[in-house]
């Protein structure tokens, strides 16, 4: 198993460091799966899972079982476009993505007053 979680770190381009800190997992962890000293915990297979889009069947067994994709043509279009990007660029896209979000929501928050035209000069 820690060669295939280890394989998808890799993959990625990220630096230890940065998977711990976006899967919120503890510091050095990643050493010791790198080193054999400790298995990822069952909640730490999950979170790689679900970040690396893989099964946990693969991570434990290394065999994939089929599934039918949930996921939308479109949906699968913005993930292909984030993919390209390059992984910093992907968290950096990510946090800006997330403050128009907020802005937006703060934006809706905020409306203009009504006008009933009773305030028009004549």
């Amino acid at each position: 198993m820690n060669n295939r979680v280890i394989s998808l770190i890799n993959s990625s381009g990220m630096s230890d460091y940065a998977i711990s800190k976006e899967l919120s997992l503890g510091n050095g962890i990643i050493g010791k799966w790198r080193k054999g000293l400790q298995n990822p915990s069952t909640d730490a297979v999950i979170k790689i899972a679900n970040y690396f889009n893989v099964s946990t069947d693969y991570l434990l067994t290394g065999k994939e079982t089929s599934q039918v994709s949930s996921i939308s043509q479109e949906d699968q279009e913005w993930l292909d476009l984030i993919h390209q990007l390059p992984p910093e660029k992907m968290y950096e896209f990510k946090g800006e993505l997330k403050g128009y979000l907020r802005y937006m929501e703060e934006s809706a928050a905020v409306k203009p007053p009504n006008k009933t035209g009773t305030d028009n000069p004549k």
